[in-house]
């Protein structure tokens, strides 16, 4: 990895363009996906990694979770003193939106444990799909980049 990163560094002004849009238009879309707010996105993201992190979600079928036929998902929860930790956005910020998350079904709540609730992923479609093209364009990018020196 330190390999590819030098490369992409050395190879940084004429790159930027293909790394940066795909950034911008990741944040775009996941904005407009939570009603504009970038907190509550980082917020859900943040509770999404505990579930991509379960041994388990690897086993799950994406097209079960988004035709609703996945009631719960396995998570390694988290709580609002490690989303206000890890994004950065204040402890109080964070209980009032993950309070609106709830409400909206995108979040499960088991006492101080929170995890992603199935429904999320659906409303989350054009943020995961953004986060796909990404990735494809980043690695077009990279495999683009010119031989080791």
């Amino acid at each position: 990895m330190p390999d590819v990163v030098s490369r992409l560094r050395r190879n940084y002004p004429r790159l930027a363009r293909d790394l940066l849009s795909p950034v911008l238009e990741l944040l775009r879309v996941g904005r407009e996906t939570c009603d504009g707010d970038l907190d509550r996105t980082l917020i859900i993201l943040a509770v999404a990694m505990r579930t991509a992190e379960h041994h388990d979600i690897a086993g799950y079928d994406l097209d079960a979770v988004l035709s609703g036929d996945v009631a719960a998902y396995p998570s390694l929860s988290t709580n609002v003193r490690s989303i206000a930790e890890s994004t950065g956005i204040p402890k109080e910020s964070v209980r009032r939106k993950v309070e609106a998350l709830i409400k909206a079904g995108w979040i499960r709540r088991d006492g101080h444990r929170l995890s992603l609730a199935p429904r999320a992923s659906v409303a989350l479609t054009p943020l995961r799909d953004q986060v796909l093209r990404m990735a494809a364009r980043n690695h077009q990018t990279v495999a683009a980049l010119p031989p080791k020196r």
